[in-house]
């Protein structure tokens, strides 16, 4: 009796593991490969260029610079916030980094680093910064756009705006809202807009927004935590974490997170397809922040590179790959 009950759960558990809306496609995801990094603060952003990634925390001022073997080899303050104790910035303090995305634009390789927005002053700013010399090239208070965001997406005024993800494809800019009291929302900017109002032009980029009823699992529901432009050019991979928190700035239990890709012809219908990330068929209890795409094989099998906050000063790395069938 105990086997066939244990069987059922496991049975419940997978079928809990992968859902879609409005799309037939699945989403399989290959046995993860974590790295535990001990000094890397709370890794909530990523980029990849050249086989170098690019990560920021939430709760540090630096930029890092891993190897492809992830090994720290440099890294840069952003912000001159120097407050920090036992490598972490407070709270109060904390510029909040929540997302990060490669952007190569006339010829040169940049680094967009975004605040989540969920605080006034601290969380307000998008840094953009030339990887080739590491030199800050845009420092912008976004604060008017995340305003205008949260007016136009009809968020209640008790509720706070909560960049987790940015994605750039060739010709728009997706920043995405994570949901922990509100709606998942993906807002699509036109890229050279976006990027004429980091260059401290005060006009508000036009934009639309998109909904989504992303999935739940144990009562819980997900939220967009990190995200990027699929290979191909044809969509949008995201993380979407498990948190049991009822406010955008307090940390809750960690349930696990999804992976999921969202086509941008179904940006309208909300579609998507989504998948737990799963070990040994045991859901990860890890929160997913940022993912970037490090290489796709010849099966079509994309391989990719996921950042984990662990709240405690601490960060993974985790790869695994992604089948769409």
């Amino acid at each position: 009796m105990k086997l066939v009950l244990s069987s059922i759960i496991l049975l419940c558990i997978i079928l809990l593991a992968s859902c879609a809306s409005n799309n037939e496609k699945k989403i399989i995801l290959t046995q993860p490969n974590i790295i535990h990094l001990d000094n890397l603060s709370s890794a909530s952003g990523i980029g990849i260029y050249n086989k170098v990634n690019y990560i920021v925390g939430d709760d540090t001022p630096w930029l890092y610079e891993l190897d492809n073997n992830l090994q720290i080899i440099s890294k840069t303050q952003i912000t001159p916030n120097n407050n920090q104790f036992k490598g972490r910035t407070p709270k109060k303090l904390k510029s909040d980094f929540e997302a990060a995305e490669i952007i190569i634009d006339d010829q040169h390789v940049k680094l967009i680093v975004i605040s989540s927005g969920s605080k006034k002053t601290t969380r307000d700013t998008t840094f953009v910064i030339n990887i080739l010399d590491n030199s800050k090239v845009i420092s912008k208070d976004m604060r008017p756009l995340f305003d205008d965001i949260k007016k136009v997406a009809n968020l209640p005024a008790t509720n706070k705006i909560n960049i987790e993800g940015i994605a750039v494809s060739e010709n728009n800019v997706f920043l995405f809202h994570r949901g922990n009291v509100s709606e998942n929302i993906v807002v699509k900017i036109g890229r050279s807009s976006f990027m004429h109002y980091l260059n401290s032009e005060s006009t508000i980029p036009k934009f639309d927004i998109f909904r989504f009823n992303l999935p739940e699992y144990k009562g819980v529901a997900s939220g967009f935590s990190g995200a990027c432009v699929n290979h191909d050019n044809t969509g949008l991979l995201f993380t979407a974490s498990m948190e049991d928190t009822n406010d955008e700035v307090n940390d809750g239990a960690v349930l696990g997170s999804f992976v999921g890709t969202i086509p941008f012809s179904g940006l309208k219908e909300g579609e998507f397809t989504a998948s737990l990330l799963m070990k040994n068929n045991i859901i990860l209890e890890k929160k997913l922040e940022g993912i970037a795409i490090s290489s796709v094989d010849k099966n079509g099998e994309i391989k990719v590179v996921t950042v984990c906050d662990n709240d405690d000063g601490t960060s993974d790395i985790i790869k695994f790959g992604i089948m769409v069938e």
